[in-house]
């Protein structure tokens, strides 16, 4: 769990670091709330899209590296089994991490924005 734990905060820290590469904040501050929202909400999007993608991808490499031995033209019941249980198992510690970050990030806005995340 603890090499979750670090991968989580690799990638949220490179996802911050890359936003921060994107986004001019001069700019941002310059948007009135209402598309300060427009700009956190498509940001939110994004994030959203590109976890979906880590997912099924780290799914395909981790399950098909773990469970298909000696690859052929079809699968056998033992490779389909493992499949569907590593896929389980991933999505499940996939969601479980996904709560706990979320949570975190939650417990530290509410710390430290509490009237809401602007730009200013």
């Amino acid at each position: 769990m603890q090499v979750w734990r670090i991968t989580v905060d690799l990638l949220f820290i490179r996802f911050l670091y890359n936003m921060d590469q994107l986004l001019d904040m001069e700019t941002l501050k310059k948007l009135t709330p209402e598309q300060q929202e427009q700009v956190i909400a498509g940001v939110k999007q994004q994030a959203a899209i590109a976890n979906a993608q880590n997912l099924i991808t780290d799914l395909s490499e981790k399950c098909t590296q773990k469970c298909i031995t000696s690859p052929g033209s079809s699968l056998s019941s033992s490779e389909k089994q493992c499949l569907q249980r590593c896929m389980d198992r991933f999505i499940e510690s996939w969601n479980l991490v996904s709560q706990s970050l979320q949570k975190r990030l939650q417990d530290e806005m509410a710390g430290g924005f509490q009237t809401g995340p602007t730009f200013s």
